[in-house]
């Protein structure tokens, strides 16, 4: 009798290629040059490899282009797309070139590199959360150096075509100084301790450990002197902890979305004391914007007739600031992303905005930690988008994207498995159809 001839299964090769391991890796790489990125920046320039810092950002745009063929989404997000693009038509039409677009393609690529990759980093979910706990722990470790040292890269600077940027910020405010550890500048450290603290507080199972996070990371907020982190970090755990009451966390996210979307409206409405901008108080930031900021950019947009249009993707936001247009520079800062949208999109950008409200919902619905931490982050961000351009901000963009197509794969798996009319018919015991 002749035994059955065994069955040989092909081990996979160590080479063979991991997809959701190479997208989980360039996440951590992005994590980990922005939380180094002050530092990184004048040592990589020393070395005369500074090109390096750039491969994160231009790995997310080749993934992006790689998961679009396969990526499941309605209309309305293709619509998006083909929006941005006729926006860039816009922009050159107003005097962009290949320059503007392409930096400001650049910038927003985290965004479209969590939207279409960002769910496959939940098979990775250990690894991702230790590479966060590494990166609050030296963005935390980096405040206190710099606030007891002096570090060698500090108020360094560099040209992006012919433009001078600032790799780490030396400057103060009322009188003392603004701390960036070994990130670039304080409000994108704040932005950074901020929500590796909410994503942390959302996915480990300990409430005294979520409760110590919070306090360690609220510290730190605080000791950058960035105000908007602060309030986005409270709101955000403040959210997490009335998610059992629906309509109380419904409310809480709309009253934040349309207040976000108000300020800029009111500092059209309402003449504020331009005296406030000046004077030594904690509210002179808001005042400036208030003031100056939000009104300059909302007029110019209104002078060129471009209220309802706006000027184009590539005509704001930092894209102008590295490839200037003449006429545009004013909308190189807008320190509202209600305004920066705004001045890209026109209405539209109002409209986008206000998809936040949906975002949200829907993430506040998940029962995962995963989905829940999502919420988190994403609403910090809402908040300190109230002052913000949240889309020049590289981890801001990663976290938003996460977000959007974590909430995206939800509602598809509920399409997915809602009954389909014959077997809804059958289950209420009425006749299916033919």
């Amino acid at each position: 009798m002749m035994s059955p001839s065994p069955v040989y299964v092909e081990k996979p090769s160590i080479m063979s290629f991991d997809k959701s391991t190479a997208i989980v890796v360039v996440a951590i790489s992005l994590i980990l040059v922005e939380t180094f990125s002050g530092a990184l920046r004048f040592y990589l320039d020393k070395a005369g490899v500074s090109v390096l810092l750039y491969v994160p950002k231009v790995a997310c745009l080749l993934f992006f282009a790689l998961e679009l063929r396969s990526f499941k989404a309605g209309p309305a997000l293709w619509l998006s797309f083909i929006a941005l693009l006729l926006s860039a038509a816009w922009a050159t039409l107003n005097g962009a070139g290949f320059g503007n677009f392409a930096f400001a393609l650049y910038g927003i690529a985290p965004l479209l590199f969590g939207l279409t990759c960002g769910d496959q980093i939940i098979r990775h979910k250990r690894l991702f959360m230790w590479a966060i706990v590494f990166a609050l722990g030296a963005s935390l470790a980096g405040l206190a150096l710099d606030k007891y040292s002096n570090l060698p890269w500090k108020g360094y600077s560099y040209s992006i075509g012919g433009t001078e940027l600032s790799a780490n910020t030396s400057w103060a405010s009322e009188d003392a100084d603004r701390p960036a550890g070994f990130a670039r500048i304080s409000s994108a450290l704040a932005i950074i301790i901020s929500i590796f603290s909410l994503y942390l507080m959302a996915t480990v199972r300990s409430r005294l450990l979520a409760l110590g996070i919070f306090a360690v990371g609220l510290a730190g907020v605080v000791l950058t002197t960035s105000k908007a982190p602060v309030l986005a970090l409270a709101g955000a755990a403040g959210l997490m902890m009335i998610l059992q009451f629906r309509w109380t966390t419904r409310g809480a996210i709309v009253f934040a979305v349309l207040l976000g979307m108000s300020l800029p409206f009111a500092a059209m409405m309402f003449d504020f004391d331009p005296n406030k901008v000046s004077a030594a108080s904690s509210l002179s930031s808001i005042y400036d914007r208030l003031v100056n900021t939000w009104p300059t950019v909302i007029n110019e947009l209104i002078r060129e007739d471009r209220e309802y249009t706006g000027a184009g993707f590539g005509l704001v936001g930092s894209s102008v600031a590295a490839y200037p247009i003449p006429g545009a520079d004013l909308f190189a800062i807008s320190d509202s992303t209600v305004v920066y949208l705004w001045a890209i999109f026109g209405v539209a950008g109002l409209f986008l905005y206000a998809l936040h409200i949906p975002l949200f919902i829907t993430l506040a619905n998940s029962t995962t930690r995963y989905g829940r931490a999502m919420l988190a982050t994403g609403f910090c961000i809402c908040i300190v988008s109230w002052t913000t351009d949240t889309l020049e901000v590289t981890l801001a963009n990663l976290f938003l994207g996460m977000a959007i197509g974590h909430a995206l794969a939800a509602r598809y798996q509920v399409k997915a498995s809602a009954p389909k009319p014959v077997e809804a018919a059958q289950w209420r015991g009425l006749p299916g159809l033919s």
